[in-house]
């Protein structure tokens, strides 16, 4: 985690430049097809969802991104992400999840540079 830094209190702080997407990416449990939940902000590092329900923290999900239009001939992403935190959001009904990317194929790092061009704003 050499782009992590421990922070007062036990959150780790991301040094990665990230990314908010122009649309709210519907992500969902690789298993179960569930909505987990939707991309606030993304980098080719990790990313962060808005939630319905908390997230388990520590725990390693297979999910699915769905994309918003045809990409690479690809309507989704499917990737392993390690859930590093989860926080309630301003909004109570909310939650925030933060997660990490880990050793992404080639494949997959094309597709989400593809989504970071075509559908981003730098934070």
């Amino acid at each position: 985690m050499a782009d992590m830094e421990k922070q007062p209190g036990g959150m780790v702080e991301r040094n990665a430049d990230r990314w908010h997407l122009v649309y709210y990416l519907r992500v969902f449990d690789g298993k179960n097809q569930q909505i987990i939940g939707h991309v606030v902000d993304i980098s080719e590092k990790g990313f962060m969802l808005i939630c319905d329900e908390p997230v388990k923290v520590g725990k390693t999900f297979s999910l699915r991104m769905s994309l918003p239009n045809r990409m690479k001939d690809h309507d989704d992403v499917e990737l392993s992400a390690i859930s590093r935190w989860c926080k309630s959001d301003t909004d109570p009904n909310f939650y925030l999840a933060g997660f990490q990317l880990d050793d992404l194929e080639p494949a997959i790092r094309s597709l989400i540079a593809a989504l970071l061009k075509d559908f981003s704003q730098k934070k």
